[in-house]
């Protein structure tokens, strides 16, 4: 049931996604994988189960939000937005530094020309 449901939310974030951020298809991956992960994250803190979270550091276990714990849903959720500020902030200096080295873009001139002409240096045979 859960594996249906995390497949259709990554189904529907990869094509709404891309529909609404006119991304290509290169970046499905976090359409796919960034949403799967962060929904399983946060299931996680909904299906959590007492008897198997016992550790040295919690004998009595950690139970999710179906367990009466909507504390550990909390957690998951601050464990989400964490990952996302840092992977943006990382992201965001990354693609600085790569700038000083290389455009990120071609121009829109190359663009309108062909990517295959300007880029790759094939020619049109006619």
């Amino acid at each position: 049931m859960v594996g249906v449901l995390a497949g259709t939310v990554c189904f529907y974030a990869s094509t709404e996604l891309k529909r609404i951020l006119g991304y290509d298809d290169s970046l499905d991956v976090f359409g796919v994988h960034g949403v799967g992960g962060i929904l399983g994250t946060l299931l996680a803190g909904v299906f959590a189960t007492a008897s198997l979270s016992v550790s040295t550091d919690t004998p009595n276990g950690l139970p999710g939000l179906l367990e009466g714990n909507p504390g550990q849903l909390l957690i998951q959720l601050y464990g989400v937005a964490v990952t996302i500020v840092w992977c943006g902030a990382v992201t965001f200096v990354l693609l600085k530094l790569v700038s000083f080295l290389a455009p990120l873009r071609v121009s829109q001139s190359c663009e309108m020309e062909g990517l295959d002409i300007t880029q790759h240096g094939e020619t049109i045979h006619g």
